[in-house]
């Protein structure tokens, strides 16, 4: 055999176990790349509690601003009709004070 084929093959050889070597190498878990990945997961769960938590809040706002809504709906009526009757009262103390004139 021709030194040069041997040199050749065993180049090929080393070039690729060092190839492969380095694809291992890759592969293996980072520890710093596992940290990372373990804080953005929390933040990422932290991140969605806060959203429900939101989510409840509004949901709580909604419900407050609906009993809200309703009781000034109510009170306007009350003003409404304590309005109208305070007018009725009126029209009724005129003609009262026109019947005592008469009267008198």
């Amino acid at each position: 055999m021709d030194y040069s084929i041997i040199v050749s093959v065993i180049a090929v050889g080393v070039s690729a176990v060092s190839l492969f070597y380095g694809i291992g190498r890759d592969t293996k878990p980072d520890p710093q790349q596992d940290g990372k990945m373990d804080q953005l997961i929390n933040t990422t769960t932290e991140m969605s509690r806060k959203l429900d938590k939101i989510a409840e809040w509004q949901q709580t706002a909604a419900g407050i601003h609906a009993s809200h809504s309703e009781k000034i709906k109510t009170l306007f009526n009350r003003v409404g009709n304590l309005e109208s009757r305070m007018e009725d009262r009126q029209v009724i103390n005129e003609a009262l004070q026109k019947i005592l004139e008469r009267m008198s």
